[in-house]
């Protein structure tokens, strides 16, 4: 099988022309039956599980990274990719070669087709994604896989591990038709990862939520270690090259330098450093902290709130919810607030857009609206009726380089221009504008 014919398989998975799967517990055996039949690669391989609403992508990566510096060999595994599926499957910061998700596909795709023709449908476009993911760990026998959860974390693909470490990044409202309407709801099914006398790991989390993981953990006789508690962070500084910290450990105080933007990335380094000390207490993995400080020090997370032009200052951002708009909102304000804001915007209309606006249009002086390239997406128009409501120069143009061309032209050198919203908008301008930044000027 070729790499762009196993891309045509995964991208036949997807479901956005039909009905979603019912969110039920359908979906777990369903997963465990797709592993079953391709040697039950979940059940020979350590690893961390990393729910929550905001940050565990960023979490994630600073644990790989950490376990990296220490000699280890980390398998990640994040979701969604902005520019090539690869990259939901990694290894020591590397993307899985062509050839090895080639040869994967060929082998879980009859599993994928025999299960086609049971009641409760074939597996998804993510659920494939796991079985390749951990196929890959197993075959490349990495010591420890960090795996970001997607949706929720009960019931979710990824579920089916026995993780080491339970980890819980900060809750907030999202994929509330799924989940609940309340924080409680919500969090009771992020929980779900948490194992009966296991190892949890919770960020700060509003009352509703903490609350619902403490129960969580005295049912499961868990242990729970939570940030702002039982560790300590405090962010020193917090500048355009990114955030430095003291974060006080169980085992251990680290200062600390992240070069990824907004004081929130504190807390995320806080609670992976928390994750790599309990794997020590429960997996004899052991990160010195030496290895602690190197493996922040080399995260890089594209596209979260990242800078990658000074004149005008241009910033890329997955800004699709509105705990992540925050974040980006405060970092603006922190740390180039005052000066002039064009903003690009592209949105799904599956997400909680009206909040996500509320947000961040107020501090825009100009808002050009996008169409992201995906089947659910809200359209330009649409988004600038929203937008209108807000600020006051609104623009929309349904082509999404044309959008990003157009905020070129109206930002200034010493303004700022953002790029924000949904994924399938911000990976695509992001790898334009890389590309043009590499691309040497004609004289």
């Amino acid at each position: 099988m070729t790499y762009a014919a196993a891309l045509a398989f995964l991208d036949g998975l997807i479901t956005a022309d039909r009905p979603r799967p019912p969110y039920s517990e359908v979906k777990l055996a369903r997963m465990r039956h797709l592993l079953g039949l391709v040697g039950d690669p979940h059940r020979r391989l350590k690893s961390v599980l990393v729910a929550g609403t905001k940050g565990k992508g960023s979490t994630a990566v600073m644990i790989a990274g950490m376990l990296r510096a220490q000699g280890l060999r980390a398998g990640l595994t994040v979701k969604p990719h902005l520019v090539e599926y690869r990259e939901r499957i990694q290894i020591n910061g590397q993307m899985i070669s062509q050839a090895d998700l080639a040869a994967l596909v060929e082998i879980v795709r009859p599993a994928v087709e025999q299960l086609s023709g049971l009641p409760w449908g074939p597996p998804t476009y993510v659920e494939a994604t796991v079985a390749l993911a951990l196929l890959h760990f197993v075959r490349r026998e990495v010591d420890l896989a960090v795996v970001e959860v997607g949706i929720g974390g009960r019931l979710d693909a990824t579920n089916v591990l026995d993780p080491l470490v339970s980890v819980i990044t900060p809750i907030s409202y999202d994929h509330m038709e799924i989940l609940g309407e309340t924080l409680t709801e919500i969090a009771s099914e992020k929980a779900g990862i948490i194992r009966p006398g296991g190892r949890v790991v919770s960020a700060p989390q509003p009352e509703e939520a903490a609350a619902t993981i403490e129960g969580a953990c005295r049912a499961q006789q868990a242990r729970l270690v939570q940030v702002g508690r039982d560790v300590e962070v405090r962010a020193t500084a917090s500048t355009l090259s990114g955030v430095q910290a003291t974060v006080r450990g169980l085992r251990a105080t680290y200062p600390i330098a992240v070069p990824l933007l907004g004081r929130h990335q504190a807390i995320n380094a806080g609670t992976a450093i928390a994750a790599v000390e309990a794997l020590a207490e429960c997996g004899g993995i052991t990160v010195e902290p030496d290895a602690v400080r190197r493996g922040l020090a080399a995260v890089r997370l594209p596209a979260r709130i990242e800078l990658i032009d000074s004149r005008p200052h241009t910033i890329i951002d997955v800004g699709h919810n509105p705990a992540s708009m925050a974040a980006l909102r405060d970092t603006l304000r922190e740390l180039l607030g005052g000066r002039r804001l064009v903003l690009v915007f592209g949105m799904l209309a599956t997400k909680d857009y009206r909040s996500v606006t509320a947000l961040i249009a107020p501090m825009a002086d100009v808002v050009v609206t996008t169409t992201p390239h995906n089947p659910h997406a809200l359209s330009a128009e649409a988004l600038a009726e929203e937008v209108r409501r807000y600020a006051p120069t609104v623009i929309a143009v349904p082509d999404r380089r044309s959008a990003v061309e157009r905020a070129q032209t109206l930002a200034a050198p010493e303004d700022v221009l953002v790029i924000t919203g949904s994924f399938y908008l911000v990976g695509e301008a992001r790898e334009w504008l890389r590309r043009k930044a590499e691309t040497p000027a004609r004289t």
